[in-house]
């Protein structure tokens, strides 16, 4: 049996992949391919597809991403770190690894995939959980498949992924940057090399990013890189999560600060939705760090390069890196200036919003149009 192992990154397809595997899990799981469940949800999604009630897997995301569950509830056992709401009153992790284990035993699957950009985090705060979650599959060949993205634009995605939600973050310029630097968000090497080390007879797929986007994602990278061979009626895979505009950064950043959550969650949605049509700048002219910082991040992220281009034997792992020092026209707060000048507060949706809360983000807007 192969164990192929999708550890990551954030903000490489992951979440798309996963709606693939989940709304594929019966087609598959015919094929001899599992995407196995975690925890009683999933099972039920699983047993109601195979029924002929459909599949359920886009409405619950404990059924479309049941490996982010258990990668947090072992994250959790190991660094006291609380779960995200998403998955809070799930079984512990041993009730998880024995559900793992009781499927193999029971479907004898020839592939078993486990996918979460969650498992990027152990190398950092939970590396013997390699040797925990591996130990459930004794005797199996593994496969390790990670993507990687360049950290400029990773950075970029990840920290405008923290606004999207609401989470209190520093601004990208200046030194910005360096809140990330010890962590799996900047240091690659920390993202693999436990990996490497605990799993040392699994073949490794360790992708760059602009690669995977040249073959067609993360979907169609991932089946091509794992030999995968994939039964007829397999629904296509799907696209990108909805992200903020770069314009809407120093928005958000503002507004996290200012606004109660039910209503910097509503203007986070509206900016998704609307900010990118209405910001006078695109997104590949707005600078987030500023000239000396890319410079300054392109030799630090030097160590992280060099460990990459010795593990996949490639003269370089980022071809392109030197182009992270190439500022972009546009600062990001000036960039955030248009857009507020565009955006109208009487243009907030009111179907889905409650008055009250239309109407506080309406008298923000305002506000900051006269004090940003």
């Amino acid at each position: 049996m192969k164990v192929i192992l999708y550890i990551g990154h954030h903000k490489v397809g992951s979440t798309a992949l996963q709606a693939y595997l989940a709304q594929n899990w019966l087609p598959l799981a015919k094929a001899g391919i599992l995407y196995p469940a975690v925890e009683g949800q999933g099972f039920a999604a699983n047993l109601a597809e195979t029924l002929g009630h459909g599949n359920d897997a886009s409405k619950h995301v404990v059924v479309r991403e049941p490996h982010s569950a258990l990668a947090y509830r072992m994250i959790a056992d190991a660094a006291k770190r609380k779960m995200p709401k998403q998955f809070s009153g799930l079984p512990g992790t041993p009730q998880m690894l024995r559900s793992l284990r009781q499927q193999v035993d029971t479907l004898a699957p020839h592939t078993v995939i486990l996918c979460s950009e969650a498992f990027s985090n152990f190398g950092q705060v939970a590396a013997e959980q390699i040797d925990r979650l591996c130990a459930t599959f004794k005797d199996a060949e593994f496969q390790v498949y990670c993507a990687l993205r360049r950290p400029d634009d990773y950075l970029t995605s990840w920290h405008g992924q923290r606004l999207k939600v609401g989470e209190l973050a520093r601004s990208l310029d200046g030194d910005g940057a360096q809140q990330y630097y010890d962590t799996i968000h900047f240091n690659y090497r920390m993202v693999v090399e436990e990996w490497v080390k605990r799993v040392p007879k699994a073949r490794l797929s360790i992708r760059n990013y602009a690669d995977i986007l040249t073959v067609g994602g993360s979907a169609e990278d991932f089946v091509a890189e794992t030999g995968l061979t994939l039964p007829d009626g397999m629904t296509a895979p799907g696209r990108a999560n909805a992200s903020l505009p770069l314009a809407a950064f120093a928005l958000m950043e503002r507004a996290i600060t200012d606004l109660p959550g039910p209503a910097r969650h509503q203007l986070s949605r509206f900016l998704q939705a609307r900010g990118k049509a209405l910001s006078p700048v695109a997104n590949g002219e707005v600078e987030l760090f500023g000239a000396p910082q890319r410079a300054q991040m392109r030799q630090d992220f030097q160590p992280s390069e060099d460990y990459l281009r010795k593990l996949t034997k490639r003269a370089a792992f980022f071809p392109d890196l030197d182009q992270m020092t190439e500022a972009r026209p546009v600062p990001a707060q000036e960039a955030s200036r248009q857009l507020l000048d565009a955006l109208d507060p009487d243009s907030l949706p009111r179907d889905g919003m409650k008055a009250a809360l239309r109407d506080e983000l309406t008298t923000y807007i305002r506000g900051l149009k006269k004090s940003f």
